[in-house]
């Protein structure tokens, strides 16, 4: 049996071959570079490199060959990808089948990240519900990292996240940006003051959960950081906001939250906190995101799609 065969079977069949297992082989080899397909799946690179290994041995055989300074794909691994991508493809088309064979209301699954805005997330309801009065739309709130996932799985429609996505398979169009703000304790020199810059905040670590939430952006906002002199890190592990909050309240360490109505800024009602303007700030930017060929012209998104890109250009 050969490597499709052997993949085709495992797939349809109930086999250890998990349909992850695929997408993250289909995105590592798109990218031939573990650090951006594990940036465009918003996970660590660890995780997915551990992922393509259980891959190759339910399979019996070596994708990749692994040198330090590139990564190819082997001779099995070149025949495994169209046949890979051809199972997602098929995977991923199963619920608009069904719904067409049914001739039912569509449903439109919505990712929501944190950070996104009241004034938006109606935005984007509203104009769903008054272009689309067919549609259904059922929310799943998550951080950016894991609706990526989800978009990817075929578990999602679109999701509204943050930061940018690097994964080949996405499309994305802006549709809001909005500055950051700085969060740190009450009497820590800063309580008569509006605004900070990144040199007057270095004595203190920069707080965050796991960045796993949102790799991309914890990956751009340390190099900002580090550029600027806070060096120092403290990272609550769990996601655990709760947490992150006890920390940065207690002044062992700042962070930096979205705008007012974002789910950091919640986290701290009725701490001793002082929320400071950041000079310069950065962006919170908000993007709607979907996979780019269900998009395309007669796919079960196209009308979707161009409703977000009239909000962006709206």
């Amino acid at each position: 049996m050969d490597v499709t065969t052997a993949v085709t079977s495992a797939a349809g069949y109930g086999a250890r071959v998990e349909m992850l297992h695929l997408r993250y082989f289909v995105a590592v080899a798109g990218e031939l570079n573990f650090t951006r397909a594990a940036a465009g799946l918003h996970m660590a690179t660890s995780p997915l490199s551990q992922r393509i290994k259980d891959l190759e041995r339910e399979l019996g055989t070596t994708l990749f060959v692994r040198s330090h300074h590139k990564l190819e794909l082997t001779t099995a691994g070149e025949t495994l990808l169209p046949a890979a991508r051809e199972i997602i493809d098929r995977f991923d088309s199963v619920p608009q089948l069904v719904r067409e064979s049914t001739g039912g209301p569509r449903t439109v699954t919505l990712g929501l990240a944190p950070e996104v805005s009241p004034e938006l997330r109606s935005t984007v309801l509203q104009a769903l519900a008054t272009r689309h009065a067919d549609v259904t739309v059922r929310l799943t709130p998550a951080s950016s990292g894991p609706l990526v996932q989800a978009l990817l799985s075929g578990e999602l429609d679109l999701a509204l996240i943050h930061g940018p996505v690097t994964s080949g398979r996405i499309s994305t169009v802006l549709l809001e940006s909005r500055p950051a703000r700085v969060a740190v304790a009450r009497a820590a020199g800063f309580d008569d003051r509006t605004s900070v810059g990144y040199a007057e905040l270095a004595h203190l670590p920069y707080a965050s959960i796991e960045h796993d939430a949102a790799p991309e952006i914890y990956r751009q906002l340390d190099n900002h950081l580090t550029k600027a002199g806070v060096r120092q890190r403290i990272i609550v592990e769990g996601h655990n906001l709760g947490g992150l909050a006890h920390v940065v309240a207690s002044g062992q360490a700042f962070t930096i939250v979205g705008g007012a109505h974002g789910t950091l800024s919640k986290v701290f009602a009725g701490e001793a906190v002082t929320f400071l303007d950041l000079e310069p700030s950065p962006q919170i930017t908000t993007s709607a995101t979907w996979c780019h060929d269900r998009a395309q012209p007669g796919g079960p998104l196209a009308d979707l799609v161009a409703t977000m890109h009239d909000i962006a250009h709206g």
